[in-house]
C-alpha cells in the first residue's frame, strides 16, 4: 500500500487548482448533457401549458402579434445585432411580459427544442433563442420574416453550434398555442454584423431566419443566416403542418457532441471524486502525524 505523505501548503494549493479545473470542465459538460436529456420533457410541459390557456388570451396575443408584424411590414423599423448590443428591447407595449417563453423552436436534425423569447436581449439569448426587434414575431403569415437569434455556443448549451449541418429541405418547426408552423431550410448566407438590409422581408413569403455567429471556431466576427420558407401544403396556418411521423436521424456533429458531453461529464465527475478522496486522506494523515 502506498504510504501517504504530509500535506504541504504547495500540494494543498495544487489539489485546489486541480479540483477547480475539473469543476470548470465538468459542470458545463454535465449541464449540456442534462439539457439534451430534458429537451423533450420541457417541450411537452410547454405544449401542455399552452393547451390549457384561455382561448381569449391566445386571440389577444395573436392580435397583438399581427399589429406588431403590420408595423414591421409597413415601416422601416430598426434591426439591431443582438450579439453586439444589449439595447435589443422592443419598444412596443403589445406584450406584458417578454420574459415568458413565447414559443418553441424545434429542429429535429439537430435534436434541438429551444424556447423562443421576444426581445433578443443578452439575457434571453443566454437562456434560449429570441426574436430580433424589427423583424416579425414568429406567428407566420405572408410578408413576414421572423429572425430568431441564438448563440453559436454557450456555457451550458451548444445552442446553434451545429447549425451549419442544416441543408436545403431540412425541417424546422415553431410550436405555440397548440399550433405548429412548418418551415424548410431554403438557403444559407454569411453576412456582417451590420448588414441589416440582408434581414429585410421577402415580398409575400413567410420566412423564418435563424441567426448566429460565424464561423464555427472563435473569434466569430460574422453572422450566419439559415433561411427557412414556410411549408404548408393545405394553406391552413392553424393546422399542425406536416409534423414528422418518425424520428429523424440527428446530424453527425450534433450526435457526436452529445456523446462527448455525456462521457466527459461522467469522467470529470469520477476524477473529481477520486482527487477529493485523495486530498481527504492526505489531510487526515497530516493531522494524525503532526
Amino acid at each position: 500500500m502506498k504510504k501517504h505523505t504530509k500535506l504541504t501548503k504547495i500540494s494543498l494549493l495544487g489539489y485546489i487548482l486541480i479540483l477547480a479545473g475539473l469543476l470548470f470542465i465538468t459542470i458545463p459538460l454535465g449541464k449540456r448533457s442534462l439539457n439534451d436529456l430534458s429537451y423533450d420533457k420541457r417541450l411537452e410541459e410547454f405544449e401542455k401549458k399552452e393547451s390549457q390557456r384561455d382561448q381569449n388570451e391566445i386571440a389577444k396575443e395573436d392580435e397583438a402579434a399581427a399589429k406588431y408584424n403590420d408595423l414591421v411590414r409597413n415601416s422601416d423599423t430598426s434591426i439591431l445585432d443582438p450579439f453586439t448590443t444589449d439595447e435589443n428591447k422592443n419598444t412596443y407595449n403589445y406584450f406584458k411580459n417578454s420574459d415568458e417563453v413565447f414559443a418553441y423552436l424545434v429542429i429535429p436534425k439537430l435534436g434541438k427544442n429551444l424556447p423562443i423569447y421576444l426581445d433578443a436581449s443578452l439575457y434571453h439569448i443566454s437562456i434560449g433563442v429570441a426574436q430580433v426587434e424589427g423583424t416579425s414575431i414568429p406567428v407566420g403569415g405572408k410578408g413576414t420574416r421572423s429572425v430568431i437569434a441564438g448563440h453559436r455556443d454557450w456555457w451550458g448549451d451548444d445552442m446553434f453550434l451545429f447549425i451549419d449541418e442544416l441543408v436545403e429541405g431540412d425541417d424546422v418547426y415553431v410550436k405555440r398555442a397548440g399550433k405548429t408552423l412548418h418551415y424548410k431550410v431554403s438557403d444559407k448566407e454569411v453576412i456582417g454584423p451590420y448588414d441589416r438590409d440582408r434581414l429585410e422581408k421577402r415580398e409575400n413569403e413567410d420566412i423564418l431566419t435563424l441567426l448566429t455567429c460565424h464561423p464555427f471556431y472563435p473569434p466569430r466576427p460574422d453572422r450566419l443566416l439559415v433561411n427557412c420558407v414556410r411549408y404548408d401544403t393545405e394553406g391552413n396556418e392553424t393546422a399542425k403542418d406536416n409534423e414528422p411521423t418518425e424520428k429523424i436521424e440527428e446530424a453527425k456533429g450534433a450526435k457526436t457532441a452529445k456523446n462527448i458531453y455525456l462521457i466527459g461529464s461522467i469522467l470529470g465527475a469520477l476524477c473529481f471524486i477520486l482527487v477529493l478522496i485523495r486530498l481527504i486522506k492526505r489531510i487526515k494523515y497530516s493531522r494524525e502525524n503532526m
